[in-house]
């Protein structure tokens, strides 16, 4: 075999020997890390889908189930004579627009009696079988039997409430409101057509039919069918793998995630998926393995130029000894060939080296495409996006106050309007605090000075339930190194609960016991209910909360900020029957913080 062919074969055999095992480790990771974090998106997708969808479903159950309390719903009990019943679901149905397609009271024949739209007035409507008996606050509405034909331009969901009777046991009637479930379906087309490509959304119930879908499963006419039951609950963490039929011919990612309720209330069971093609989600590995491939047929062309290159090299030495052998065996005068092999055998060396050079950065290029090609997390900054209308709506309101000619009732409604905004922005500056806590601005401070404050502003509160703070306060000054405001923020959150819980005429007790030189120790307690032991390990978990109209991130805000401060918080039960709150501050930090 001549040289050059043994070089040839030499240089691509090391080539495929180098790049190969690195190609395929290096695409099969990429495909794993990929899969990975697509998977956990469409999880988060469906996750945070779902909870859009439960918040719908219970605003539009709310809804119904208020309206069926009103007064004016009474006016169906003498036949809405004078048409204020029917007038008044117009004015709501044109207050939520494209929400419902038709509001309308049914009396207990079975005939409307009033609605938003004229012609339905005195028509017969036969009931539905109830299909979801939902709770909401304060009672329950029922979810009618969904009808839908393809292709599905129109999509109804009747919610009912019962009528009670103001004068008597029972009920007098049924509101109905229609839902338009094309709301959900529009609110899928957005979601399927994002930036990392192109999705199916579906909506299950608990039987595992498909209520709503994106256009993708629409168009193959999937509603009310249990094509998707089975893919829910394969995988526990959310995350699976499917084969992707009747939907693709290729296999599926599938995120999957399942209705939790809203705020406890309308949990009907279902569940949402959120599924991509893996050849549509694999886009950029094909994309990264074409490069590869593309770069490692260009490499090959060059070996092969620099093994015929090098052969012609070292065959011209090998010519030269041949000759000069040939003379030598003829003449021993023949003057010895000038053989530069020593030279070429550098310079093969160095062609190794800069070939493994460029095998190297290869490794590294196809390892940061891989990192490029990970798709990052979503995040959810929804507060921040809630304030904007939150200003607009309590700016209005609070003009609206000053008309001269609003009505009493409207004052009422304008002033509800204002506090209930104060509220939501109060709870929106929680739950940012709790999110992205502020560094501490660290200063030498007196703690009895900053209890004694606290004291003082929540004595009012105080006075109104005839409850005593016993302050046990010691002799010696306690200076410790901490954040004013913060600190107070903590006894704030600590003293209110406290005197929110305990009942009337009942004791809040607070010690400060300096004896120990590393820090102080401040203990809070009371005699009222106490906390139920199987609540403690929950105790500072956000969201979690056992006082009604609280969100839960009193304590979580308070266990932070005593973490950043270098100290500790525990809870047990008070000797004096109640809760008992137990602080260790330090008195230096090691790390100041400006």
């Amino acid at each position: 075999m001549r040289i050059h062919r043994i070089l040839l074969i030499s240089f691509l055999s090391l080539l495929l020997l180098a790049t190969v095992p690195i190609v395929a480790l290096s695409f099969y990771a990429s495909r794993v890390a990929l899969e990975a974090e697509i998977g956990k998106n469409l999880k988060n997708d469906a996750a945070m889908l779902m909870e859009q969808i439960d918040m719908l479903i219970f605003e539009r159950l709310q809804n119904v189930h208020s309206w069926s309390h009103l007064d004016i719903i009474q006016e169906g009990r003498i036949g809405d004579v004078d048409k204020r019943l029917a007038q008044f679901l117009a004015e709501l149905e044109h207050g939520y627009p494209g929400v419902y397609r038709s509001l309308f009271y049914l009396n207990k024949e079975n005939r409307i009696i009033a609605a938003d739209d004229p012609a339905l007035i005195n028509s017969f409507f036969p009931t539905q079988t109830d299909w979801i008996q939902a709770q909401v606050p304060h009672g329950e509405v029922f979810l009618e039997t969904l009808q839908l034909q393809a292709p599905y331009e129109q999509a109804d969901l009747f919610i009912r409430a019962p009528v009670p009777d103001n004068y008597a046991a029972g009920n007098i009637g049924q509101l109905y409101g229609v839902f338009d479930l094309r709301q959900i379906f529009r609110l899928f087309d957005q979601t399927s057509h994002a930036e990392s490509g192109e999705r199916f959304v579906i909506l299950l119930d608990a039987e595992g039919r498909t209520i709503a879908a994106s256009a993708g499963a629409r168009d193959q006419k999937l509603l009310l069918t249990d094509t998707f039951a089975g893919w829910k609950l394969q995988e526990q963490n959310g995350i699976a793998v499917h084969t992707g039929k009747p939907l693709t011919d290729a296999s599926v990612l599938v995120g999957y995630a399942s209705s939790k309720g809203y705020q406890g209330y309308a949990n009907m069971g279902w569940s949402l998926l959120v599924i991509q093609s893996t050849q549509q989600a694999f886009q950029p590995i094909w994309a990264l393995w074409w490069l590869f491939f593309s770069v490692f047929i260009i490499a090959g062309l060059i070996a092969s130029g620099v093994a015929q290159g090098v052969a012609r090299r070292i065959a011209k030495p090998l010519l030269d000894l041949t000759v000069w052998v040939r003379c030598f065996q003829k003449s021993s005068e023949c003057t010895s060939p000038a053989v530069s092999g020593a030279k070429e055998v550098r310079e093969l060396s160095v062609a190794f080296g800069q070939l493994t050079e460029d095998l190297e950065r290869s490794r590294q290029q196809v390892i940061h495409a891989a990192k490029l090609a990970v798709v990052g997390e979503m995040a959810a900054i929804m507060a921040h996006e809630v304030r904007t209308p939150l200003g607009i709506l309590q700016t209005t309101a609070q003009m609206l106050q000053w008309e001269t000619a609003l009505s009493t009732d409207g004052k009422e409604m304008t002033r509800l309007i204002i506090e209930e905004s104060a509220r939501l922005n109060r709870l929106i500056s929680t739950l940012l605090d709790c999110a992205r806590p502020r560094p501490p601005n660290i200063q030498a401070q007196d703690l009895h000075k900053i209890i004694t404050r606290v004291i003082d502003l929540l004595t009012t509160q105080a006075q109104k339930k005839t409850i005593r703070i016993d302050w046990l306060l010691p002799d010696q000054v306690a200076i410790i190194e901490c954040d004013e405001e913060l600190l107070i923020q903590v006894f704030l959150n600590l003293i209110l609960n406290a005197i929110q819980i305990v009942p009337t005429g009942g004791q809040v007790q607070i010690r400060t016991d300096c004896s120990n030189k590393e820090s102080v120790k401040i203990t809070i307690e009371d005699n009222g209910p106490g906390i139920p032991p199987e609540n403690f390990a929950r105790l500072f978990d956000p969201f979690f909360t056992t006082r009604e109209g609280g969100i839960g991130l009193g304590l979580t805000v308070t266990q932070q900020i005593i973490t950043v401060h270098g100290g500790h918080l525990t809870a047990n039960r008070s000797d004096l029957g109640g809760a008992c709150f137990t602080l260790y501050l330090p008195f230096f930090q090691e790390h100041k913080l400006c």
